[in-house]
Parts: C-alpha cells; structure tokens; sequence
C-alpha cells in the first residue's frame, strides 16, 4: 500500500468518480464541494491510497498551523472507502500518522461521517483510530428521521395537529431566493451569538454547483417570506437539513415544524432513506451539554439518535 498527495491537475476527476461509489462518500469529501472556499486559510493535504495501482481510499485533509484536520471546510471528514478490512484499516492509519509526522505535525483530528452516511456500515476504521491512540475529544448528540418508514406514523399527535392546522396558512416551495433567506439565517444565528456556517456568496456559489443537491424550501405567509429549510442531498441514500431559519416575528405559527415536515417529504420523494437534522449541543463552561429541548423538538417528529464525534491524535 502507498499514499500520494492530492494534486488538482492530477487526481480531481478520479478522486470525485471514487467518492461518488464509495461506501461512505459524501457531497462533503468531493473536491467539487470543497473547492468553494473563496479564502482558503488552510493548505489542502488530501490523501490518496493504492493498492496494486488502484485507489482503495482517500482522505480529506488541511494543514491549519500544526494540525492536519479533516476536514474545516465540510461538516465531515475522515476516510472514505469501498471495504476495507482490519488490516488495511490499520496500514492505512500508519501511513496517515506516517505522513504528519514527515510535515513535522503535532496533531490529527478527524470528523468522520455518522453511520447512516455507510451504505454498509463497517467499524473497523474507527476501531483501529482508537487503536492508535485517537481519543474522542467532541461527542455530539444528532438526530435523523428514518424514511423507510411511514412519515405521518412516526411524528407525535399534538405535532400533527400544529402542522394540519398551518399547512393551509403557509405556503412552502422550493426556491433559490437567497437574499430573501439570507438574513433570516443571520439574524437566527446572532440570536446564539454566533454566525453562518457559509456566507451569501458561499451558498449561492454551492447551490450553482450542485443544483440538483442543494435544495432550499421557502415558507411564505401573507405574501412574506417569514423562513427556510436548506437541505443538501449528500449521497444516493441521505440528506441533512443544514439550515432551518424562521423570522421570530411569526414564531406562534410553528414555522419551523411545518419546515422540518415539509423537508421530511421532500427527502422522501427523492427517493433518500434518511434525513439528518443535525446535532442538539449547548456550551457551558467550555463543556458540550446535551440541549435537551432541541433534542425532544425533534423526537417529536420521530427522529432518532446517533452520535457524532470529533477524534484527535497528538503525534
């Protein structure tokens, strides 16, 4: 086994077709999706891995100071691969460790994709990472909405009734109107003194690129746009709602219920198994909590719990 440097010019096609039909790719390893950094503040260190002249894995990764970190520029990093055995896993791993050390690196830190993101689920990655001494430094509670099963059935009764009660009130309909749902994101995250993930120009830069991925649904009542759901497809079976944004002003009208319901069946016609809607953490002294009101606002709705977590590797 070896590993090569991601180079552009060299490997961009054939790193993207491998994602693609991977086992555990998604929109967040291709390089089409991580190409849109406007200002990049890290240097791209992706990895390659051959086996008798054929990829058997790539890896996400950036430089930041002293740091290889997979990856800062997509929620998800890590390896991605077809199958992988124990063994390989491991060799993979050595050379990984191998690599930073030869950039004279102190640190790895790896966000790997959740296991409904595995077209079949394997641990043996994960396994020998903690076999090699990454420790779990972030473990985040995420919730997903199974689609295989009956969506109406799985949401909680009182829910249901919010939702047929406003369904015939608000209007929701796919749109590209960003300067309409941009400031509604903002003011949402100023609100948890904190900012977008992405910026206006980012969004609409990823929505160009993948118009048939990146999909927003806008709610409307009384002729205003009072919220949003943005929902990326991220590979042939799943998709996570990225953004679900109302105006406060029109809170009382379960907006934000009615979005994620309306994601839910959207996701379900396009034929995905499941819907992430993403972690429920607050902070407190510097500590991960578990939001607890988020955590059951989505249990309402069926979701289901998964972990997501952050590991770290100090060479």
């Amino acid at each position: 086994m070896e590993v090569i440097e991601y180079k552009n010019n060299e490997h961009h096609e054939e790193w993207d077709r491998y994602v693609l039909k991977s086992n555990n790719g998604t929109i967040f390893h291709l390089r089409k999706f991580l190409s849109y950094h406007k200002e990049r503040t890290f240097q791209d260190a992706s990895l390659l891995f051959y086996k008798n002249k054929k990829i058997i894995a790539l890896f996400t990764g950036a430089i930041i100071k002293d740091c290889l970190y997979s990856h800062p520029g997509a929620s998800f990093g890590g390896f991605v691969y077809n199958d992988t055995s124990f063994e390989s896993s491991k060799q993979m791993i050595d050379l990984l460790i191998g690599y930073a050390k030869n950039k004279k690196l102190k640190e790895i830190i790896i966000i790997p994709p959740p296991f409904i993101y595995y077209q079949s689920y394997n641990e043996a990655m994960e396994y020998c990472l903690c076999y090699k001494n990454f420790k779990i430094i972030e473990y985040y509670i995420s919730s997903f909405v199974d689609l295989k099963q009956n969506i109406t059935k799985q949401i909680h009764d009182r829910k249901k009734r919010y939702i047929k009660k406003m369904a015939n009130k608000i209007s929701i309909k796919e749109s590209r109107d960003l300067n309409a749902f941009y400031p509604i994101l903002v003011d949402n995250k100023l609100r948890h003194n904190t900012k977008p993930t992405h910026t206006e120009e980012e969004l609409q830069i990823l929505m160009n690129k993948f118009p048939d991925k990146i999909k927003l649904l806008i709610s409307c009542y009384d002729n205003k746009i009072i919220g949003g759901s943005l929902n990326f497809i991220t590979n042939k079976n799943t998709c996570i709602l990225f953004y679900n944004m109302i105006d406060y002003n029109y809170q009382e009208l379960q907006v934000a219920s009615l979005q994620i319901y309306q994601s839910l069946r959207w996701a379900q016609r396009n034929n995905l198994e499941y819907l992430d809607i993403g972690v429920s953490q607050l902070y407190k002294k510097n500590k991960i909590i578990p939001h607890e009101s988020l955590i059951n606002f989505k249990e309402q709705f069926g979701a289901q719990a998964m972990i997501r977590k952050v590991l770290k590797l100090k060479i």
